[in-house]
């Protein structure tokens, strides 16, 4: 199937997306913050023919702009920027783990934009979001080399190493526990991650702000749209992050996929599908005409460029 490469003019350059399918409209949120878009294109392929959904490279990865502030706000209007530029009145918001903490963000800013929110190991609405639980299951995952491995980095960190792919290496190294079996999936070949920016605010600072604020503790309850949660049963990231968060939500669905981990449309491709398929025939949403391009076509919208699957 063919793709399209979006990219949408922001302050302080632009933000870079592919996009593929047919179906309802929908933003792929990725996860991170600061990790590529790449580890979500399994996700894209696994519920390809259910959604026209569109993939951006968050603010700070390249190709998209590395310049301006990253925090939270920055990336909602980087969103409803991609959304005005499709001239899509609303979408589903389709996100991973800090992605599915985003689209929350989103929500609750633009409720107006948004039809509904599939949530996938997200990052949970109260403090710290189950974050800390995360790295401390990571650890204990790891194998005794692995361990000593990830000690060796966190000891230069501390010494002040500031060789720019030495976050890579620790992120890297705790990648196989993300799995249900140890090391079970495999990280992209290609995985980008973001550098700080010297003067600005992190995306994580932002969201400990958030978190200190209540923003999304207060805001969840008041929306009103179809909302599913879906947790591997093996996550180290806790099922508490999704459960509580789910409390929030009025009807919200949690589904828990067994024998799954982190990236359950990997370990349970089909059954993951499945989930989603179940959740939109309950909560149908407009068609939005395909308008995927192969090839070279008359009529390009403005800043769209055809591109091959392979890029």
């Amino acid at each position: 199937m063919g793709f399209e490469r979006l990219t949408v003019a922001v302050p302080g350059g632009e933000i870079f997306a592919t996009r593929r399918g047919s179906g309802p409209a929908a933003i792929y949120l990725h996860g991170g913050p600061g990790i590529g878009a790449e580890h979500l294109m399994g996700l894209v392929e696994e519920v390809d023919g259910l959604f026209n959904g569109v993939l951006p490279q968050q603010r700070g990865l390249p190709p998209s702009t590395l310049e301006g502030p990253r925090d939270v706000e920055t990336h909602v209007a980087d969103e409803i920027a991609l959304l005005d530029q499709l001239g899509w009145e609303r979408a589903w918001l389709v996100g991973h783990a800090w992605g599915a903490h985003l689209a929350m963000h989103i929500a609750v800013a633009h409720p107006d934009r948004v039809t509904g929110l599939i949530l996938i190991e997200t990052l949970g609405a109260f403090p710290d979001g189950g974050s800390g639980e995360l790295v401390a299951n990571m650890v204990a995952r790891l194998t005794p080399d692995e361990r000593a491995a990830l000690d060796d980095l966190m000891a230069k960190q501390a010494a002040g190493d500031e060789d720019p792919v030495l976050m890579h290496k620790v992120f890297m190294t705790l990648w196989p526990s993300y799995s249900y079996i140890h090391g079970n999936v495999l990280p992209p070949a290609s995985l980008r991650v973001e550098l700080p920016i010297p003067g600005e605010k992190t995306t994580v600072e932002s969201v400990a702000a958030h978190f200190e604020a209540g923003t999304l503790e207060r805001g969840l309850p008041a929306l009103d749209l179809p909302v599913l949660l879906i947790h591997g049963e093996g996550d180290p990231m806790p099922l508490s992050s999704t459960t509580d968060t789910a409390d929030l939500i009025r009807g919200a669905r949690v589904d828990v996929v067994p024998e799954a981990g982190h990236f359950p449309w990997l370990e349970r491709s089909g059954y993951f599908r499945s989930i989603i398929e179940a959740f939109l025939t309950d909560h149908p949403a407009p068609f939005i005409e395909d308008t995927i391009i192969e090839g070279e076509s008359a009529g390009v919208p403005q800043g769209v460029e055809p591109v091959s699957p392979e890029a």
